[in-house]
């Protein structure tokens, strides 16, 4: 018999997840700022790698006193595929994250009520931006 009602309060506190909605957001738009920074991170590479490409050798003096002969300029074959890689990686994560968003909260909107489609749509828009803005510097 005790055991019943210990069991009866349990179940009156707890009523399911509370606040799970904001659960859902929080790791939604985490997720979203990741890719966002991964997006990103393509125009330092692709800086760094443009600047490989102007690497100048001072050459050493000739014995006797000569003057310095002219810098030799490297020829370096860099490509631009991990700046592209990162930015692949950065919107399969984006749109990953909003199909997982939307999936979830499809399951819980009966219980709440909250913006998705905004949510949503924030997140396109902002992962089409910083792909835009990634590959015009590229």
């Amino acid at each position: 018999m005790g055991d019943n009602n210990n069991r009866n309060k349990l179940m009156e506190r707890y009523r399911g997840p509370s606040n799970q909605h904001s659960k859902m957001e929080k790791r939604y738009f985490i997720q979203l700022f990741f890719g966002i920074v991964l997006i990103l991170l393509a125009i330092p590479l692709e800086t760094y790698r443009s600047e490989l490409g102007d690497v100048e050798i001072q050459q050493p003096r000739p014995g006797g006193g000569e003057d310095r002969p002219p810098p030799v300029k490297i020829e370096t074959n860099t490509s631009a595929a991990l700046s592209y890689m990162v930015i692949i990686a950065g919107t399969i994560t984006n749109f990953y994250s909003i199909y997982k968003y939307r999936n979830e909260y499809n399951e819980i909107k009966e219980n709440y009520s909250r913006p998705a489609n905004l949510f949503l749509i924030i997140g396109i828009v902002v992962t089409f931006s910083a792909l835009g803005i990634s590959l015009i510097s590229i």
